[in-house]
């Protein structure tokens, strides 16, 4: 089903990935994310926080890891991570939003 609803701002190209060792490019995606500062018992935190909108049937699910852009081919899951590579973060919550029963798009992020 072609979605009926346009999403202009939708320009970036991201690569999910999932713990499962699958690696998805998915073009014509909204996409940002920065890294945030914030004061905890330990210390000083950087958190990156982000939201992603995927178009279509494309799906993100919580806990996969979203990179900026197209992304390495091979990964070594747990040395993947958000502290150590600019532009990838890992999802907390992911919610698939419905038109006529059929995914519109998906919405994930970490806030």
């Amino acid at each position: 089903m072609e979605n009926p609803f346009p999403y202009p701002l939708c320009d970036r190209t991201v690569t999910v990935y999932r713990e499962t060792g699958e690696r998805t490019v998915c073009e014509g995606c909204y996409f940002v994310w920065e890294d945030v500062e914030s004061e905890g018992t330990d210390g000083l935190r950087v958190d990156r926080k982000f939201l992603l909108v995927m178009p279509g049937e494309q799906r993100v699910f919580a806990g996969d890891k979203v990179f900026d852009g197209v992304g390495p081919e091979e990964i070594v899951w747990a040395e993947f991570v958000p502290a150590a590579v600019p532009g990838l973060c890992q999802a907390a919550y992911a919610k698939a939003w419905y038109w006529d029963g059929h995914v519109c798009h998906t919405e994930a992020g970490r806030k």
